[in-house]
């Protein structure tokens, strides 16, 4: 396994342990093995990775992220309840939620960043593909395809349809969690210029097919608009879509802070400082 792969896995091993002492599935760890694999290049039909901002990294940050929502959730003992199906199923769709950016066997024009319109499709799909060989039933790959769409840039929750309150805290900790680890990474500033270059090929290749994608016009222009996206979107879409489902973490912490949060804030100040943004 990873280095990165390896790390996530004992923590979330460590925290299911804690909750669910006698449960001894072993989805996560198939998970992760598999999932190791397609980064790597070694799934069959599947090139390795090659996206500069969406790599092994950010999934195993997310999926950090996700564990410790569910982590929070238990602990607030507020509902709907989590059984330790539901933390498996949670943690495979954002482990699966980037595979949309990875080329198929063959595919040899650009990197996978020209999928960014279209990849939470493609990771869905690829759920659909992956999970029933894991022994993952259709009603249980649904949940986990719902909770990667949530993930989806535009997407309104209130039009989507879950099988339980329990699939719908899913779908709702799985988009948080994507977006706070990204934007709460120690690093994030200085990740912004990869993030820029998958837009420009993004907005290249959408263009070319008709689609249409909106673009940043330079690396300056996107660092001087993170925080108007911040608080304009992000924001909205924490309280707003993803149910303020990111106040689990203060229970996670156990300080009655949301650290994530702050590392953002902490971020957002480096962005603004920097020459570049202003």
């Amino acid at each position: 396994m990873h280095p990165l792969s390896a790390t996530t896995h004992a923590f979330i091993n460590g925290l299911m342990c804690r909750h669910f002492p006698n449960h001894r599935g072993d989805l996560v760890e198939k998970l992760f093995l598999r999932v190791d694999d397609l980064f790597a290049g070694n799934f069959p039909g599947y090139q390795c990775s090659d996206t500069a901002y969406h790599d092994l990294r950010h999934t195993c940050e997310a999926t950090a992220t996700t564990a410790r929502l569910l982590d929070g959730h238990l602990k607030g003992g507020s509902p709907p309840t989590i059984m330790a199906r539901d933390f498996e199923l949670a943690i495979a769709a954002i482990l699966i939620h980037d595979s949309g950016y990875i080329k198929q066997t063959g595919d040899h024009e650009g990197t996978g960043a020209k999928y960014t319109l279209t990849h939470v499709q493609r990771s869905a799909d690829f759920a659909g593909r992956l999970l029933p060989s894991l022994g993952v039933a259709a009603v249980e790959v649904r949940i986990v395809q719902s909770a990667i769409h949530c993930t989806e840039a535009s997407v309104t929750v209130s039009k989507m349809k879950f099988a339980s309150p329990v699939a719908k805290y899913i779908a709702c900790a799985v988009g948080t969690a994507d977006v706070l680890s990204q934007m709460a990474a120690s690093d994030y500033p200085e990740r912004l210029p990869d993030l820029y270059k998958e837009f420009v090929e993004a907005a290249a290749y959408s263009a070319l097919n008709g689609t249409g994608i909106g673009s940043y016009r330079s690396v300056e222009d996107l660092l001087s608009r993170t925080r108007e996206f911040y608080e304009m979107y992000v924001q909205r879409m924490l309280t707003e879509q993803w149910g303020g489902v990111y106040r689990d973490l203060e229970h996670h912490f156990g300080n009655g802070a949301n650290e994530y949060l702050t590392a953002i804030e902490a971020n957002l100040q480096r962005i603004d400082s920097l020459p570049a943004a202003c």
